[in-house]
């Protein structure tokens, strides 16, 4: 397979790590987003949503990384589900994570590390509502060991590399009890690897 995608970009690593936890081999192209080449004819002629990542796999091109993650639970048989009940278990935690980290965590970070931390007044507008889906993941995590199922599933692919981040969004994840252990969970899983890390090592493999 071939990804598209971009070293920070934390979509990116939500298939980049589902790839190396599901040992399916694949290249890494990379696309500067910051210089907008995610907005380029060349690139919208593969991804026509102009969107980071885009997976190939051979004749088949995903341009939306749930469609993605769902494509390789699928492909591979791992971290999927059960049933018609299950995947809707799965799913709900598809929305959770675009409506309060997306919109939240991933706001905060993206400022802080790409934009000086300025406009502080973005930020605030974005906490009340990041605090909020840590506080509701936290409560769910102090009864379950993982999000959907009694299993890891893709849900973690969608969650755990938004909660990742969080030094680079002004919170301490040890004000959340339940949250470290879950992260720390999905870590010791066969096939993790620092997702960032693990992309400018290919990147500097491919130089």
């Amino acid at each position: 397979m071939r990804l598209i995608g971009q070293s920070q970009s934390i979509n990116t690593h939500k298939i980049a790590l589902m790839l190396t936890m599901t040992d399916t081999p694949f290249a890494f192209e990379v696309i500067d987003l910051l210089e907008g080449d995610h907005k380029s004819p060349d690139y919208e002629e593969q991804n026509p949503f102009g969107r980071v990542p885009t997976l190939f796999d051979g004749e088949i091109t995903l341009y939306q990384t749930t469609t993605m993650l769902r494509y390789l639970a699928r492909k591979t048989g791992r971290f999927g589900w059960e049933g018609e009940f299950e995947g809707y278990a799965v799913e709900n935690w598809f929305g959770f994570s675009s409506d309060y980290f997306s919109a939240g965590l991933a706001r905060l970070r993206f400022i802080n590390r790409f934009r000086g931390g300025e406009p502080v007044a973005i930020k605030d507008h974005y906490r009340p509502n990041m605090l909020r889906g840590l506080d509701l993941l936290d409560r769910h995590l102090r009864e379950h060991d993982w999000l959907a199922l009694d299993r890891p599933t893709i849900a973690e692919f969608v969650v755990y590399p938004m909660v990742y981040v969080w030094p680079d969004a002004e919170v301490d994840i040890a004000d959340w009890p339940a949250i470290g252990p879950w992260l720390e969970r999905f870590q010791a899983l066969p096939g993790w690897r620092e997702p960032e890390a693990m992309l400018l090592e290919m990147m500097a493999g491919d130089s």
